[in-house]
């Protein structure tokens, strides 16, 4: 996906944060501070010009209030003719696509992220308290570490479906290949990255915790604009 591509699709995504903000009566400076990023950036993001950070993505839900499901673009319908099958059939899939009970790949609703990292929903509609997504890790292209860990109220599984993703939870760290797969609770600073010259992909299934009983509080994961939440883990930098 071109740089293009992946600003244009933020066009969407920085309205529904711009609206949101709006109704949460914050300005662009307040929530810029609340999320310890700088209003510029703020200010881009809501006009499509760049784009958020998983740690950024995962901030501005928090601090305005919203599900992470409601920032992403809706998918549009594929441009490509395809031979349908027999009508039977095809009214059966239609029906189920329409009742939001599919989802079909080519119509995934996505975010892409700062760095080219890319975000797909793998459910025909936003869940309350849960995202099902295929993340899409591009080459590494000699890209460092990413420099933060990220920490929220969920618990993460995982499994690696394609290439090998390099994985940090606490101080620890190992490499997941295809079907190796991880479970964790997301109040642990953590972080993913692709270390290597080819694509990575992998589903995650990330629960909130106020769902899951057997997740710590939501009060272990403090507000972001919180020294605890700021928190980094800096061994291995």
């Amino acid at each position: 996906m071109s740089a293009n591509d992946s600003t244009s699709e933020w066009d969407g995504i920085g309205g529904r944060v711009r609206a949101a903000r709006k109704e949460a009566h914050l300005s662009v400076r307040e929530l810029a501070r609340r999320m310890n990023v700088s209003p510029s950036h703020v200010s881009q993001v809501e006009r499509g010009l760049a784009a958020f950070s998983v740690r950024a993505l995962y901030n501005v839900a928090n601090v305005l209030d919203i599900s992470m499901d409601s920032l992403f673009e809706e998918g549009k319908a594929p441009l490509e003719l395809v031979e349908l099958p027999a009508p039977d059939v095809a009214l059966g899939q239609d029906a189920l696509v329409d009742a939001q009970v599919v989802q079909r790949s080519a119509t995934r609703p996505t975010i892409p992220l700062e760095g080219g990292t890319r975000w797909e929903r793998l459910t025909p509609k936003p869940e309350a308290s849960a995202e099902f997504i295929e993340v899409i890790y591009p080459p590494a292209g000699g890209e460092s570490t990413p420099d933060d860990l990220i920490r929220h109220s969920s618990r993460e599984y995982g499994v690696v479906i394609q290439g090998a993703l390099t994985v940090q939870v606490g101080f620890d760290r190992t490499v997941l290949h295809p079907g190796d797969s991880i479970a964790f609770d997301s109040v642990i600073p953590h972080r993913f990255w692709n270390d290597t010259l080819d694509e990575v992909r992998a589903i995650w299934f990330i629960v909130d915790a106020a769902s899951d009983p057997g997740t710590p509080a939501a009060g272990a994961a403090s507000d972001p604009g919180t020294p605890a939440a700021e928190e980094r883990i800096n061994r291995g930098h």
